[in-house]
């Protein structure tokens, strides 16, 4: 009796509320911002916060539009202070430019053509008359075999003067103006570049974006301000932890400085927003794998099956009723197919324009003449040597003798070409960001060819399955745990352990892709110093320190920039150490420490009957301090081994004593301490006995 009371109750205090077209737009549109981001190896949990003051009863909220690729399933808005009813979820498509849009690309395309067919026209214009200009001479005199009638009057030098004058000053104003219509056009085309660049913003290949509407059905007591918080996952964000690291000498510390490399291309900026850095992988199963029954069976055993002799005839089956379009559908289509026609007139122009920016101008170089210069002709008078268009020359008995023309010289400061413009290809459409999301593979460990059929005995919900698995070892072996495509991701380096990285203070980070660096923190840690040097190999001692973890969080692997003091040493990189480990930081090598081994064999034959080769092996090396400082050095060197047991290898003398005798690699180590400009020696020996004539060789290198 209770329990149905109180399922009448909770049907009246709750009222339905009806999903449909108009549910969207009669909801209160909420603006909610970017609060938090929590940032994985290859996604983001985003967390959006919006205030708003609802009255009493239900409330139909929309809050902002999310990225088309958000996971679907993981949205979740949380309220407090009032009742969360239903959270709908709808993709949607929303077009990236209007129509009046397009219309005013189309205006603005229209009259730039028109400056440029006026510009061009004018330019024409003004190369014709220079070609006129250029045209003008004087006429050659007829030979008097030709001549009839009386004799052409001679040529006035002055008067010729007077219009070499003219010519070059007209020609001097037509290029000051093609000069000003040159950089006309040239701004012209300029413009047209930047409506290129405009209609290219908008990537006229898609009309619409993708987006995720979220309308929250609400429900309160009163009329109150409500607090309401939005979160979900979204794919394309991933991070690297990297470090500074500097060295100072004098108190022996080690500073560390670690920062976290963001990289996002999610669809949405993420600005002034409180950033968390996760080694977690979210999504991965949380539960524990099922095991299937295993039933042995034989490749030989024969079932039987039922065949029938007749089979009723099967129905036929209608293809369920497709919902016809809504008016806001066919409205949507409609304003579709005007856009894509106005695009397509945007296009035509600016392959329009790019023509006529490339192909107007025909190469055509002008060039000015000054006074004493070559032009296109020269004519040369006694005394005064002025130059002009003329292509005759006088010389002093008056007579006139046909010269050549000359291509002409540009006066120097005046020189003005009008160059065929290089034709610039349509700008291609803006590619889609590439999301910087790491790859998730699934490995399966590969069967044994020697297997037996395993019929699994699943249950009704899962469909019967044959595996093939290896008798010898009897275990399927499988493993679905994820492996991320880059290994240096937090996920991998944190060994699958969940530690979370605050950032100090907000950040900004937009989404285009760029790596930002994020700081995290600054820590100070004493630091045990200590040398090693391997001089069989390299005669360079390399300065180590050795830092506790005191925090608790560990130090991920990642890249590391090394500093003694404000000096740039070099690169490296820190392995993964967990609280309370110790981290070993290289600081580079240092020249002020130097080694010296030599190598002193003596070889003899000894036996009576069977004669053996013994080579006695005598290793020396110094070690110098040329610090102003003691200094403690590891010192590494090793003996030989062999597995062959015709050859007997034998340590003799060993000093001083080694910290670690060799081990099963034959490596030995050494503790030296060495005051400031002294110098410190080790000295071990070893024996190699084999048959006579044996010639050894060294395997692995």
């Amino acid at each position: 009796m209770y329990h149905f009371l109180w399922l009448i109750m909770a049907a009246v205090s709750t009222p339905a509320v009806t999903a449909g077209p108009d549910l969207a737009e009669q909801a209160v549109v909420v603006d909610s911002p970017i609060s938090q981001v929590t940032v994985y190896s290859d996604r983001a949990k985003v967390r959006r916060v919006a205030k708003v003051s609802v009255k009493q009863g239900i409330s139909t909220l929309r809050l902002s539009d999310l990225p088309g690729a958000v996971i679907m399933n993981s949205i979740r808005v949380e309220c407090s202070g009032a009742k969360v009813l239903r959270v709908e979820s709808v993709p949607i498509e929303r077009e990236r430019l209007s129509i009046e849009q397009v219309d005013g690309l189309l205006e603005k395309l229209e009259a730039l053509m028109d400056k440029l067919d006026a510009v061009d026209l004018k330019r024409k214009l003004f190369i014709m008359e220079l070609s006129v200009l250029n045209g003008i001479k004087p006429a050659l005199a007829v030979p008097e075999a030709k001549r009839v009638g009386k004799k052409e009057p001679p040529i006035e030098p002055d008067m010729w003067l007077k219009v070499l004058d003219f010519i070059q000053k007209r020609t001097l104003s037509v290029m000051a103006k093609a000069r000003a219509l040159d950089d006309q056009r040239r701004d012209i085309v300029e413009e047209l570049q930047k409506v290129r660049r405009e209609v290219n913003r908008f990537n006229t290949g898609a009309f619409s974006d993708r987006k995720v509407q979220v309308l929250a059905i609400i429900q309160s007591g009163k009329t109150k301000n409500l607090s309401i918080a939005l979160e979900y996952f979204i794919p394309g964000a991933s991070w690297k932890p990297i470090y500074d690291l500097t060295y100072e000498s004098r108190n022996q510390k080690v500073i560390l400085r670690s920062a976290g490399r963001v990289t996002q291309a999610t669809g949405e900026d993420w600005s002034d927003v409180k950033l968390l850095l996760s080694t977690a992988i979210p999504g991965q199963g949380i539960d524990i794998p099922q095991l299937l029954t295993w039933t042995l069976g034989e490749k030989k055993e024969f079932v039987p099956h039922a065949r029938a002799a007749r089979m009723p005839r099967t129905p036929n089956l209608f293809p369920p009723p497709t919902p016809s379009k809504t008016p806001y559908e066919a409205k949507r289509q409609a304003r579709l197919d005007v856009l894509r026609n106005r695009l397509n007139s945007v296009q035509n122009l600016l392959a329009k324009a790019d023509r006529r920016a490339s192909g107007a101008d025909e190469g055509i170089t002008l060039d000015g003449w000054t006074e004493g210069g070559k032009g296109i002709g020269s004519l040369s008078i006694p005394g005064k040597g002025y130059a002009g268009y003329g292509g005759l020359n006088q010389d002093s008995t008056g007579a006139y003798a046909e010269k050549k023309a000359e291509r002409a010289r540009p006066m120097r400061g005046s020189r003005m070409k009008y160059k065929k413009m290089a034709r610039r290809p349509s700008a291609p459409l803006p590619p889609p960001m590439a999301s910087p999301e790491p790859s998730i593979q699934y490995d399966e460990a590969p069967v044994d060819s020697d297997h037996v059929s395993l019929q699994s005995a699943s249950t009704s919900s899962r469909t019967q399955r044959v595996a093939l698995t290896s008798l010898a070892l009897f275990e399927p072996n499988r493993s679905f745990v994820p492996h991320f495509s880059d290994s240096t991701l937090p996920a991998v380096v944190a060994g699958g352990l969940d530690y979370v990285y605050k950032c100090p203070s907000t950040m900004t980070i937009p989404s285009t892709g760029e790596q930002i660096s994020v700081p995290l923190s600054l820590k100070t840690y004493p630091a045990k110093v200590l040398y090693e040097a391997t001089p069989s190999l390299k005669k360079t001692a390399y300065l180590k320190a050795e830092v506790e973890n005191r925090g608790s969080t560990p130090i991920l692997a990642g890249d590391v920039n090394i500093f003694m003091g404000p000096d740039f040493v070099s690169q490296g990189r820190l392995n993964t150490t967990g609280p309370g480990g110790m981290l070993a930081l290289p600081l580079g090598a240092d020249e002020d420490i130097r080694l010296k081994r030599t190598v002193v064999p003596s070889t003899r034959t000894e036996g009576v009957f069977s004669k053996d080769d013994v080579t006695d092996y005598t290793v020396t090396i110094e070690v110098g301090n040329y610090k102003k400082r003691s200094i403690r050095l590891a010192v590494y060197d090793q003996i030989p081994k062999t597995n062959n047991k015709e050859i007997e290898i034998e340590s003799l003398k060993i000093y001083p004593k080694p910290v670690m005798k060799p081990n099963h690699d034959g490596i030995m180590e050494w503790i030296l301490k060495i005051p400031a400009g002294q110098t410190r020696k080790i000295k071990f020996s070893y024996r190699i006995k084999r048959p006579e004539n044996w010639q050894l060789y060294q395997v692995g290198g």
